[in-house]
This record gives structure tokens, sequence and C-alpha cells, in this order.
């Protein structure tokens, strides 16, 4: 008899919450509940050693050493092609949600909705099919429109890099040998396009916006 099992791997770096999805997973037999990880490290050891058909991970999860946020989703992929990822996220932010979207995680689901959405992405993720929680699907362009997606000119981009590495605006245009106005008015761009309304928020999701490289 064939095994119609979905082997699930579980990784968050907050003992509580991987409880709680251990324990959704657990309502459906269906989901067999592989092992879990609270970092990277652990979760590359656990995925080498039990490989899985999906993966439920939070996305912001430091102390590892593959990292995390976008450069660890990126590495999943390339590593393991086969393994499906399911994102559960407390940063409901636009343009994160379009990031990973960009960045082919079509499961995601925000820790702000209930726990009942973890099996039913699970089950979407393994044939295939994008689930997206309540909280998630409306920071998501609809199909069709037009508005591009972390769209920033190389300008807007090396700008909001050296804002993030602690340059001012006047230092920025010092550096650059650019008008203040111009980069003020490329930073207003760049974080429009991102989705991101107050320098705090720039600060806050730099790393997972790609903004947190050495400043050029």
């Amino acid at each position: 008899m064939a095994d119609n099992s979905i082997h699930v791997v579980v990784a968050d770096d907050h003992p509580l919450i991987r409880v709680a999805v251990e324990s959704a997973l657990d309502t459906v037999p269906a989901l067999v509940h592989v092992g879990s990880a609270a970092d990277s490290t652990e979760l590359i050891t656990l995925l080498d050693a039990h490989p899985c058909d999906v993966l439920v991970t939070d996305f912001a999860m430091p102390g590892g050493a593959h990292g995390d946020g976008l450069p660890l989703l990126q590495m999943l992929r390339e590593r393991y092609p086969e393994l499906q990822i399911v994102v559960f996220t407390g940063l409901d932010q636009a343009a994160i949600v379009q990031a990973l979207f960009e960045a082919g995680i079509s499961h995601i689901l925000s820790k702000a909705d209930d726990v009942s959405h973890i099996a039913a992405a699970v089950m979407a993720a393994h044939v295939g099919r994008r689930y997206l929680s309540p909280s998630i699907a409306p920071l998501l362009p609809s199909r069709g429109t037009q508005r591009p997606t972390l769209a920033l000119s190389p300008r807007e981009r090396e700008v909001l890099t050296l804002f993030v590495a602690g340059w001012s605006v006047n230092a920025i245009a010092e550096k650059l040998d650019r008008r203040k106005q111009t980069v003020s008015t490329q930073k207003v761009n760049g974080m429009a396009k991102l989705g991101i309304e107050r320098d705090a928020d720039l600060f806050k999701y730099a790393v997972e916006l790609g903004l947190s490289a050495t400043a050029p």
C-alpha cells in the first residue's frame, strides 16, 4: 500500500510556537512530524539527516550558522529543491510578503491568524497549490496589478542602503555628490516602493528587504 503521509519539519526559535505548530500538525493523521529545529544550524542538520516533504519555518530566526530570512530560504531552495516551504511569520509587512512571493515562496502564514491554517497550508504546499492566510493575502497585489514590487532603481537602493547603515541624508548627498533634495526624493520613492512608511520600519526590516549589505 502506498504511503500517503506528508513528512513535515518545523523550525522556530520560540519553544511555545514550535509546540503550537506541532500540535496543529497532529490534528491531521496524514501529517507526520519528523522533527523540530530552533535555528538554521539545527534545521540544516535535521534536513540532511531526515529528508521531508514540507518545512514549516519562521522567517526571522537569528542565531544559526546559516542565517535567517531570505538568504536562508534561498539556500534551502537550492540545497533541497524538492522541499516545499511554508513560512510562518509575525512580520506582516507588505514589502516582506512581496519579497517572499518573488523569491518563490507561495505558502505564507501570519502568526496573527488561527493555527488551523498550518495543516491546510502544509497540504496545499504538498500538492503545489498556493496558500496565504487571511492576514497575508491582502498584502500581495492582486493579479493583473501593474504596481512594481521591490523595483528599486540602483540609485534608490544605494541611498536606502547607506541610510540604514547610519548615514544622514546630508552625508549621503555629499558622499554621492548629489543634491540633498535629490537624495531625499530617492529615499522617499524607494520607501514607497517597499511599502515602508516610517524610518523605524526601514531599519527594523532592513535585513529582510536586502538593505543590510555593506554600504557602497
